[in-house]
């Protein structure tokens, strides 16, 4: 009698087809280098881990062979075939983990592989029936190991059951075990690299099964310089590329923006490859500058070798694929599966999406499994706060740790923060010519910008692009109704960009602005601090609220980018009576102290940054507090928080990775949900507080919550009260 595994309409696959499926897939995710990694952190040897990851494979699907399962296939009944296949194992004694407490390694990573721990079972998932035929399959291990690894098997397992009574006493006390061992790093290492490997090869062979084309997880070619570079738009390499593509070791590049350090740390990526598993993950700040260079790499990667990550890829990933394919299919859904834990070759993802892994958050055992053989680019380094820059510190320190190398790359980092994350030793690559460039003409106005709407004027009838730059929403909402009304300026010539649009808005608003910047007719953008990162925008002019010295820095980066001397750019800012919503006023008049007006080399820009920050750190007691606070809480929640999970057991996504102000929350509109438009691109991103007074209670058919809000596409949220929302929104 054949023992079914999988079923797809009249199509059935045997067990043993889709475990030597398994067994092979396991075996290819295997390279020498991380295999050496996992060995010497842990202490096993790497024969005897190669053997767990065979045996897992193995025996992960064991437990189909119960009555239970096969109902399971035959009619869609519910069934626990992980718990079965896990009371087999439980004589197996050659993957013990002991030091004060204890795991049967083989039984964890069999037990978990469809869902991570804790687990929870009741009294009749353990009523289960072995086939007749069950060990003829469990018998031939012996034979597939010397066929699979070309040796002989020297293991002698014993199969003998136990009673069901002893088997569920051992699961209820198998997480107290966990939470008794003491090395819970050397725990996590094993049985994430093991159980991230069966995973993805179960994942990559049940696709094999269903005839999807199996998701691209290697390299098919390791990328060359020499091929890189024809794809790039330049004649020939900066220096500091150069340097970067020579370098094999983990590295800080400051270079200023706009000169290449994308392309640079790309040459440093692939001169770090070591074989076709290597993973090449790219971190940035934002969603939107992540999706921008997704879009970007694939000009240097095939386009199926390339994965983007953060809460809001699928919706972003999804419009690309109907656009391209027609309709979002199996193909796309699998594919997207196995991406999102840093499976592709090529990973661009935000910042907190890698580091939330490190938590435990998701699918952790495959993207540390990942972590372990890639290179990564942290791009942005200087725009974290104290918070983020704390848990970054720890990551950098097990990149360290388990030999993982990695670029960071800024335009303007200050010293105090290379200090902070003890990073003030690593090797340097710059060039020092590229910061003797000017850019912009520099101003600063003894004045409030809201005062100076006649000059802004002026200088847009000089045919040159607008970038206003507000430090609120509400203050930026204002200057756009203002200058539209009293200037008679229409849609084409004033934009609006601030937090509070649609996903699907906010996308539109990026495109519109790109596209009226490629048309080279003036318009006027009045936005907030989002563009500092969010948008490679490039504009003649900007007038701006004066802000800390680095976010200034961020806002002078979106005005002549190229540099060019011959049409240099204007900047002008504004006296910002207000604090909010910075937290320190202090950091604001220093700023606006040490920033002069002139024409300057980029190099004078880093000079303000490390004066500011000098005198920030010995005078101001709450930044030292804040450090306290923020950066050393968030250090130390690595190692607390895999403790506190036994180092294995999935964590809630509740931890923030930023000091934010206002917690926020997806909301529908309530107009879109009368309108049934209840999709993801139609929610918008709030603060949890408006839910006081514009929650609409009635809501029950939708994942989101909804909100009684007036809203425009020109404007974002519109608010009757002055007294709640936009004044209190800083993005």
């Amino acid at each position: 009698m054949d023992i079914w595994a999988k079923k797809l309409d009249d199509k059935y696959q045997t067990l043993e087809e889709h475990t030597l499926w398994v067994c092979d897939e396991a075996l290819k995710q295997i390279d020498d280098k991380t295999l050496q990694k996992v060995a010497n952190i842990s202490g096993w040897s790497t024969e005897k881990i190669k053997d767990l990851i065979f045996f897992s494979a193995y025996f992960h699907d064991i437990g189909k062979a119960t009555i239970e399962f096969q109902n399971t296939i035959k009619s869609g009944t519910q069934s626990y075939h992980p718990l079965y296949g896990a009371f087999l194992l439980l004589g197996i004694k050659d993957f013990d983990y002991k030091d004060d407490g204890f795991s049967n390694l083989l039984v964890v990573v069999v037990l978990s592989h469809h869902s991570l721990f804790p687990k929870q079972y009741n009294e009749s998932n353990y009523e289960f029936t072995f086939l007749s035929n069950y060990m003829d399959f469990q018998n031939k291990y012996k034979m597939i190991y010397q066929k699979t690894c070309d040796k002989e098997c020297l293991y002698n397992f014993d199969f003998k059951e136990v009673k069901k009574e002893s088997f569920k006493a051992y699961i209820d006390i198998l997480e107290k075990q966990h939470a008794k061992i003491n090395n819970t790093s050397k725990f996590r290492m094993l049985y994430t690299y093991v159980s991230g490997i069966l995973n993805l090869a179960d994942w990559i062979a049940s696709a094999r099964f269903t005839q999807t084309t199996p998701p691209l997880t290697t390299f098919e070619f390791i990328p060359s310089k020499k091929d890189f570079i024809t794809h790039l738009t330049f004649d020939r390499l900066r220096d500091f590329q150069e340097n970067l593509s020579d370098s094999t070791q983990s590295i800080l590049v400051e270079i200023p923006t706009g000169e290449g350090k994308t392309e640079g740390s790309l040459l440093w990526a692939i001169k770090n490859i070591y074989n076709k598993n290597t993973k090449i993950i790219y971190t940035l700040p934002t969603q939107t500058t992540s999706n921008k260079l997704y879009q970007r790499v694939q000009n240097f990667f095939d386009k199926n070798e390339c994965g983007l990550i953060h809460s809001n890829a699928k919706i972003f990933l999804e419009k690309e694929y109907e656009r391209d394919n027609g309709v979002v299919d199996e193909h796309f859904k699998s594919d997207f599966l196995v991406s999102k834990s840093f499976n592709k070759p090529v990973t661009v993802s935000t910042i907190d999406s890698l580091l939330k892994y490190f938590i435990n958050i998701g699918r952790f055992n495959i993207a540390t499994k990942n972590f372990l053989n890639s290179v990564i680019i942290i791009d942005e380094v200087h725009s974290y706060d104290f918070k983020l820059m704390g848990f970054l510190k720890r990551f950098l320190e097990l990149c360290y740790e388990y030999d993982v190398r990695v670029c960071l790359m800024s335009a303007s980092i200050p010293n105090k923060i290379k200090e902070l994350l003890n990073i003030k030793d690593y090797p340097i690559i710059t060039q020092n010519d590229l910061f003797k460039k000017k850019a912009n003409e520099i101003r600063k106005m003894d004045c409030e910008l809201d005062d100076d709407f006649d000059f802004i004027f002026e200088k847009f009838e000089e045919s040159k692009n607008i970038l206003i730059i507000r430090n609120t929403v509400k203050s930026a909402t204002d200057t756009y109704k203002y200058l539209k009304e009293k200037y008679s300026l229409n849609n084409k010539k004033i934009l609006l960009y601030h937090s509070t649009f649609k996903k699907k808005d906010k996308n539109k608003k990026e495109c519109l602005i790109f596209k009226k910047l490629d048309s080279k007719k003036p318009f006027i953008l009045v936005a907030t601090q989002i563009v500092e990162v969010s948008l490679d925008i490039d504009f003649d002019v900007m007038f701006t609220d004066n802000a800390p010295i680095d976010s200034l820095i961020q806002r002078f980066g979106r005005v002549n980018r190229k540099k060019n001397e011959q049409n240099k750019g204007e900047i002008y800012i504004y006296k910002y009576s207000k604090a909010f919503p910075y937290t320190n006023s202090y950091l604001l008049d220093l700023t606006f102290e040490v920033v002069q007006d002139g024409y300057f080399e980029l190099g004078e820009y880093v000079k303000w940054l490390n004066i500011v920050y000098n005198k920030l750190f010995e005078m101001d007691k709450s930044v030292n507090n804040e450090v306290s606070r923020l950066f050393d809480d968030a250090y130390k929640k690595y190692d607390e928080t895999i403790k506190k999970l036994s180092g294995i057991n999935k964590s809630q996504d509740n931890y923030d990775l930023r000091d934010i102000t206002f917690q926020k929350n997806d909301y529908l509109l309530y107009d879109d949900y009368m309108d049934g438009q209840t999709k993801y691109d139609y929610t918008i991103s709030l603060p949890y507080y408006l839910e006081r007074k514009y929650l609409y209670t009635s809501q029950t058919e939708t994942n989101y919550e909804v909100l009684n809000l007036k809203y425009s596409f020109e404007e974002g949220i519109i608010f009757d009260d002055e007294k709640i929302g936009l004044n209190e929104l800083g993005e």
